[in-house]
C-alpha cells in the first residue's frame, strides 16, 4: 500500500511540473525517463536495474537541475 502512495506522489509531482511551464516540460521528460527506477524507489526491488542506472546517469549529465524537482 505504501508503494502505491509513493507512485501517486511521483505522478502528482510530474503533473505539477507539466503545469509549471516550459522548464518543467523539459524536466518532465527527464524525470519520466527514470520510470525504470520505480521498482527500486518503491522498495519492490533491492537493487536498481541497469536501465535505471543508465537513465539516471543520462539525467545527471544532461539535466541535473531536474533531479531537485
Amino acid at each position: 500500500m505504501a508503494s502505491r502512495g509513493v507512485e501517486m506522489g511521483l505522478i502528482l509531482v510530474l503533473m505539477a511540473m507539466v503545469w509549471a511551464g516550459a522548464n518543467a516540460q523539459s524536466c518532465t521528460s527527464a524525470l519520466t525517463s527514470l520510470s525504470p527506477c520505480l521498482n527500486y524507489v518503491t522498495g519492490n526491488s533491492s537493487t536498481p536495474s541497469s536501465t535505471c542506472c543508465s537513465q539516471l546517469q543520462t539525467v545527471v549529465q544532461s539535466s541535473p537541475q531536474c533531479l531537485c524537482s
